[in-house]
């Protein structure tokens, strides 16, 4: 039985200094780049020796590839809690709803770090950022075109149309701005109303920019539960493959 417990421990503790590593690893890449990212630097900031990330990967490669990985799962996440977008302006205020409500409260793609990485990637090379941007463009545009169809067919979207992949980085831009603005125990805006209000506002704030009438999006905005439903943007994978690159 003891020895039972002390293989479980062992690999606990091997789990947890990989995950810290690949954190560590996610935040010096999106710095420095893939070729000025060293393995002292990724040690360095894991706290462990450089001989140990060569015990968990065989290869700075390697390590590259996992963290790209760990990208995949943590965006696919964000995708999953958002939910299915129905074709309609309803979709798309429950959308931004479900989206900006993460934003607010520091769980997008699923959490503030993530957007910490996604901003030293922009101040560095910008691989890190191309790649997320990237993907989330290419997992929305299609329930995103036909939400933003359907909400002008139904007369509940005007003025000139915004290219979508365009909708996609905007409301992505604004989302991801108060997510890194309200981090730590002392964040740099100030917004004024709770979160509720502020969710509100910044539905709002992107339904309007996007060309929705006010009276659409404070109709969907007023409805009891999300127009969303868990398990939307469903992320399709070629069966036996999982890429790395995107």
């Amino acid at each position: 039985m003891d020895q039972i417990v002390s293989m479980t421990r062992k690999r606990l503790l091997k789990a947890d200094r990989r995950a810290s590593i690949l954190d560590a690893a996610s935040k010096v890449f999106a710095e420095h780049g893939r070729e000025g990212a060293k393995t002292q630097l990724i040690a360095a900031e894991a706290q462990v020796s450089e001989a140990l990330i060569f015990r968990h990967f065989p290869s700075k490669d390697a390590l590259y590839c996992a963290v790209l990985r760990k990208l995949i799962r943590d965006q696919d996440a964000s995708f999953r809690s958002i939910g299915v977008m129905t074709p309609d302006a309803r979709g798309l205020v429950g959308m931004m709803r479900a989206y900006l409500t993460n934003c607010v409260r520091g769980q997008v793609q699923p959490s503030s770090d993530s957007i910490r990485v996604l901003y030293a990637s922009l101040a560095g090379d910008g691989h890190f950022a191309r790649l997320t941007y990237r993907r989330a463009i290419r997992l929305s545009l299609v329930p995103l075109r036909a939400a933003l169809e359907g909400a002008r067919v139904a007369g509940e979207l005007e003025g000139t149309p915004i290219d979508v992949a365009n909708v996609v980085a905007l409301i992505e831009h604004v989302g991801s701005n108060v997510c890194v603005a309200r981090v730590g125990e002392r964040p740099t805006v100030q917004y004024s109303g709770d979160d509720t209000e502020l969710v509100q506002q910044l539905v709002m704030f992107c339904g309007r920019g996007i060309g929705l009438k006010e009276e659409a999006i404070r109709k969907y905005l007023d409805e009891p539960s999300p127009a969303v439903a868990p398990g939307a943007f469903r992320v399709k994978r070629r069966a036996g493959t999982r890429r790395v690159t995107l």
